[in-house]
């Protein structure tokens, strides 16, 4: 790896784009998280105040009245929502501070796996560094093809983020 350089206009409007593509999944998952939020609180009242006395009811620990009833299910869409972004590798907080310090970095390195996330939105590429460091680059523009495992590249990214501003074939 070589040392880090300032950004240039153009690559910091990719980055900008790759950050509003975040912003949409984590949109999307925030409003995952609240209907089932809403699902999870709607459907156990249903049922227990329709098979319940109201007194059993409101005694049960799946009432809304009972405060832990909330904790649970908060605790339970928060680590859903986390889980979602985890899996789908959000690069959201780390574009943003690349924003900030609009520094970017290269790398010459050849290629260990390259596959498609996120519904064919992002390609990933796994780069081998040294003799047992591999890193995760991103290309937040939809599907990049012709790049297969064992090919030497050169990569201009974002420092924190990883997100790939340029990729050529060596």
């Amino acid at each position: 790896m070589s040392d880090y350089t300032f950004m240039t206009t153009e690559e910091n409007f990719l980055l900008q784009e790759a950050l509003r593509q975040n912003k949409r999944q984590l949109t999307k998952f925030f409003l995952i998280g609240v209907s089932l939020l809403v699902i999870a609180a709607v459907i156990p009242q249903i049922y227990l105040y329709t098979h319940n006395t109201l007194g059993d009811a409101d005694q049960s620990l799946f009432s809304y009245t009972n405060i832990w009833f909330w904790v649970w299910l908060i605790c339970f869409v928060i680590a859903l929502v986390f889980a979602l972004i985890k899996v789908t590798d959000i690069r959201y907080w780390a574009i943003k501070r690349d924003l900030s310090t609009l520094q970017k970095g290269h790398i010459e390195a050849p290629l260990e796996a390259v596959y498609q996330e996120n519904n064919d939105t992002q390609t990933n590429f796994s780069v081998k560094v040294d003799t047992n460091r591999k890193r995760l680059f991103y290309w937040m523009r939809g599907t990049l093809d012709g790049f297969r495992a064992g090919q030497e590249v050169e990569i201009s990214y974002a420092r924190y983020s990883r997100v790939i501003i340029s990729i050529n074939k060596k």
